[in-house]
């Protein structure tokens, strides 16, 4: 398979998931008074994930509108998912379906947020090329 300049927009939703990874490896232990902050933090992060994995889906199946809001959703839920997974096996950390669930709901935020965005500049892109009356 070669790799064309449209698989680029990826790029930042890979190295951001590697950092996700990375920071899973360490044990946290942030303490700032407010009630159920690790779930914003989740919410925030994925939020992130959410906005860059539709950079990547929207550049490269700009046709298929139901497919790459499918494949960024299931996409991020998987990396969720993979994510507690490795947080198991690290000493101190620990597998939270509510975490997850965090995950995920920042996830849509990001994904709309993108959209949002994208539409915006599509509507945006079709007025300047409209023909002047």
């Amino acid at each position: 398979m070669k790799l064309t300049r449209q698989h680029l927009y990826f790029l930042p939703a890979v190295v951001y998931c590697g950092l996700i990874f990375f920071l899973s490896t360490r044990d946290l232990k942030l303490k700032l008074g407010l009630l159920f902050w690790d779930k914003g933090a989740h919410s925030l992060e994925f939020a992130g994930l959410g906005f860059l994995l539709a950079l990547g889906f929207f550049n490269n199946f700009s046709e298929l509108k139901f497919l790459r809001v499918y494949l960024t959703i299931l996409t991020g839920l998987a990396i969720g998912v993979l994510d507690e997974i490795h947080q198991m096996f690290v000493p101190g950390r620990q597998c939270d379906w509510k975490d997850w669930l965090a995950d995920a709901l920042g996830l849509l935020a990001g994904l709309i947020a993108f959209w949002l965005i994208y539409d915006w500049k599509q509507k945006r892109a079709g007025q300047h090329n409209q023909p002047a009356a």
